[in-house]
């Protein structure tokens, strides 16, 4: 009954944010581009905490689900939170998707919500056991599509077994990546799952012995695949650069491979909840994984602009609005991404090829 409640409200709710999206026309009546990072024609379904049962490893997968309520057999994207984040982040991200006629399911992690001890916690709890399981998370739930739609009949006949993509930001990026082709330690381990046909990854990483990552990791990544990083996203150590994420792009086969990298986003900025009102981190190093410090994990830690906004009370400021505008990129040109290689459709293949030309935005295909 809670979830059903839920359902309905988030329906209703994204009938008021789409305005006129019934009609794909803006407030001044001229035709809405699919690609300008608003909500869909679809409202939106949700099964905030659907959950299975995984009798081989003893556990309860938690997972959301949104689902556009209008249309079926959609593709199905599986995506992957960022280390000690929440399958119920990236609701930005997810229901812009949903809306657009995707599926998008989040499982939880072992690792979610979990206390951060620093801003290199994650590197150094996690082991070869640790994201194995992660991997293990996405394809239990594609082994059990059929378990999926029993327990949950809103979503009978929604998901289109062929079309499958996977995603993820920071740690979910490297565990999508995973799942997707790429090899990892010990003996170059492959958990590669043939079904996966797409990947996007929000800030990539690069080759690092405590992620099990070398120069030959990438040689097996034969799907479609997107990087989206940001021009202020760097790591947790000095080596870890904006130039060092854009080598899981340089070190990846040719074939259908994407770089986009857009100037000035930061870590968080993929998210959807790293406001603008964030001052710049110093000394220019990022703090995630700070809880006094991490927007993403304590949103209170957030500061006033230093410059106040002279337009007045309730107006954005040119960095909010930047902010803003940074984000709505970031919804538009993975939508591009997943029209052009799930879809397989002209207007995203278009889209697509023309993205740079958005400003602020470099995309380089190989």
């Amino acid at each position: 009954m809670i979830r059903r409640i839920l359902c309905t409200l988030l329906v209703s709710l994204s009938l008021i944010g789409c305005g006129t999206s019934a009609t794909g026309l803006d407030e001044d009546q001229t035709p809405r581009s699919r690609y300008a990072g608003m909500a869909g024609e679809s409202p939106v379904g949700i099964i905030p905490e659907g959950m299975l049962r995984d009798e081989a490893r003893g556990k309860d997968l938690v997972m959301t689900i949104e689902y556009p309520t209008r249309a079926t057999n959609s593709p199905l994207l599986i995506f992957s939170h960022a280390y000690a984040s929440s399958n119920r982040d990236y609701i930005g991200l997810s229901s812009n998707w949903a809306s657009q006629g995707y599926v998008v399911i989040k499982p939880a992690h072992a690792d979610a919500a979990r206390t951060l001890r620093g801003v290199d916690d994650q590197w150094t709890s996690q082991t070869a056991d640790d994201w194995r399981n992660r991997a293990r998370d996405i394809t239990f739930i594609l082994d059990n599509l059929d378990r999926l739609e029993q327990a949950y009949p809103e979503l009978q006949g929604k998901i289109d077994r062929t079309k499958i993509g996977v995603g993820g930001h920071s740690y979910g990026g490297f565990t999508a990546s995973l799942v997707a082709g790429v090899r990892t330690y010990p003996g170059a381990t492959s958990y590669a799952d043939p079904r996966v046909t797409a990947l996007l990854v929000m800030a990539p990483v690069g080759p690092a012995e405590n992620r099990g990552l070398t120069r030959e990791s990438w040689t097996e990544l034969r799907v479609p695949a997107m990087f989206m990083s940001g021009g202020s996203d760097s790591g947790v150590a000095e080596s870890e650069t904006p130039e060092w994420r854009r080598q899981a792009f340089e070190l990846s086969p040719a074939g259908d491979k994407w770089l986009v990298v857009m100037a000035g986003a930061r870590h968080g900025t993929f998210t959807g909840r790293m406001s603008a009102l964030q001052p710049t981190l110093a000394p220019d190093r990022p703090q995630l994984g700070d809880p006094d410090r991490d927007p993403n994990r304590n949103p209170t830690s957030i500061a006033p602009p230093t410059v106040p906004d002279s337009r007045g009370p309730g107006r954005e400021s040119p960095s909010a609005l930047r902010e803003r505008n940074t984000f709505n990129n970031v919804k538009a040109i993975s939508l591009m991404f997943w029209d052009r290689y799930l879809r397989g459709t002209e207007e995203g293949k278009t889209a697509l090829e023309n993205a740079s030309s958005r400003g602020g935005i470099e995309v380089v295909k190989k």
